[in-house]
């Protein structure tokens, strides 16, 4: 095992209450070559502790068990002593042969109030869980996470009020290889418990299979209760995007009719590569979350020793674990040059095409409905073009095209929002 390891452990004393443990695990890498059990990086828990764990890395190939082992698996004396804990800026690599594992890369389990933001998980079996006997959470989140690969994406299991906002999850599982879903809610029942999972919040999410596994899987019925999901992006290259509840398979229109993603799209991020997952131009589809949960990874974020670097959400929210930071409308010819640029997106009552491509002049622009049918024309011509929409405009997703008689056409996708 390789290991390059900072520890702080800070013991304070304050009047009468017990002593407090301060533990930091910042800037290591681990590599575990067991390829059974594991226990992984298992922090010491048996007293209460100001955990964070901070732009580390953990390889391994073990079949079962653990690669951060953060929590309980069930009821302990040491229950709680985590609470609050920081786990940011890690990379979990799982490099195991055994298809039916299910080590955990990142569980925190019988914890509260968790911050998990800004790791990126590969080839994870079980990725990130979050796991009690009904406790409930209140400040915690799981955000700005890329999770590549994964059997089951994130775990819900037993524990209420989770919140997953901003994340990228890519999977090219196929059904034979998991039954399980990028999001896995359900009841806790180790060891004769019945402990219910409500509450889920699901924002803001990019969710990209290759193949017909479940973006989300509530397995009981019961842990509907105050469930909410929106505003997230789903694609599916082998079709549309499923769901499951209670055993019972969902196609999206039939998660929708259930009060679920209504303000959700189906559209592809189109991204870049399958390695740093930025999409090919900003996917403002997302939701205000508030200034707390404004901050997300750069486009050109790297994992090492130090923090991947952020960025602020800016204008129309950005779904993704990813968010491109603001053009500022200036000198828009000097800043963009070689462009071909529509902002804002989405847009409301106008928005604007940039034109800097000396080798594209375009001339027309064309706005079409899902139906094929012109909603309104307009001469356009280099440099900034605002284009104000008529009114009483149906919000929804619209075709922009963009043509001139001596170059092809380009289409960009447009939601309008009343």
């Amino acid at each position: 095992m390789k290991n390059a390891l900072t520890i702080l452990l800070l013991f304070i004393n304050v009047g009468l209450i017990s002593p407090q443990i301060v533990l930091n695990i910042e800037g290591t890498e681990v590599v575990f070559d067991e390829t059974g059990n594991s226990n992984g990086v298992n922090i010491p828990r048996s007293e209460p502790t100001i955990f964070t764990y901070k732009n580390n890395s953990i390889t391994a190939v073990n079949s079962g068990g653990y690669m951060l082992q953060a929590g309980d698996e069930g009821p302990r004396p040491s229950n709680n002593n985590l609470d609050g804990e920081v786990i940011t800026g890690n990379t979990f690599i799982w490099n195991g042969t055994e298809q039916t594992s299910w080590t955990h890369a990142l569980f925190t389990g019988y914890n509260i109030n968790v911050i998990i933001k800004y790791n990126y998980l590969l080839n994870t079996p079980n990725g990130i869980q979050r796991k009690s006997n009904g406790m409930n959470e209140s400040d915690g989140v799981v955000a700005y996470n890329i999770l590549k690969n994964p059997r089951l994406g994130i775990a819900v299991k037993g524990i209420n009020g989770i919140k997953i906002y901003n994340n990228t999850f890519y999977s090219d599982k196929t059904p034979a290889q998991t039954w399980r879903g990028l999001i896995d809610i359900c009841i806790n029942t180790d060891a004769g418990l019945n402990a219910l999972a409500t509450g889920t919040k699901v924002f803001n999410n990019i969710f990209f299979t290759k193949n017909k596994v479940f973006n989300i899987k509530i397995h009981e019925e019961e842990c509907l209760e105050n469930f909410e999901s929106d505003y997230n992006v789903f694609w599916c290259e082998a079709g549309e995007p499923i769901f499951e509840i209670a055993g019972k398979s969902k196609t999206f229109s039939q998660w929708q009719a259930l009060g679920y993603d209504l303000h959700s799209v189906i559209i592809n991020p189109d991204f870049i590569d399958l390695i740093d997952f930025v999409p090919n131009e900003r996917l403002d589809y997302g939701k205000n979350l508030g200034s707390e949960l404004a901050v997300g990874l750069a486009i050109d974020a790297k994992w090492s020793t130090t923090n991947p670097r952020t960025t602020k959400q800016n204008g129309a929210w950005q779904v993704g674990a990813r968010l491109f930071e603001v053009v500022e409308v200036v000198d828009t010819i000097d800043l963009h040059l070689n462009s071909t640029l529509i902002f804002p997106n989405p847009a409301k009552d106008f928005f604007y095409i940039l034109l800097t491509d000396m080798d594209l002049q375009y001339r027309n622009m064309k706005i079409f409905d899902s139906k094929g049918i012109i909603i309104m024309e307009n001469s356009i011509e280099y440099g900034l073009n605002e284009i104000l929409l008529p009114e009483k405009l149906a919000s929804g997703l619209y075709s922009v095209v963009l043509a001139a008689d001596s170059i092809g056409r380009s289409v960009k996708k447009l939601i309008i929002i009343d």
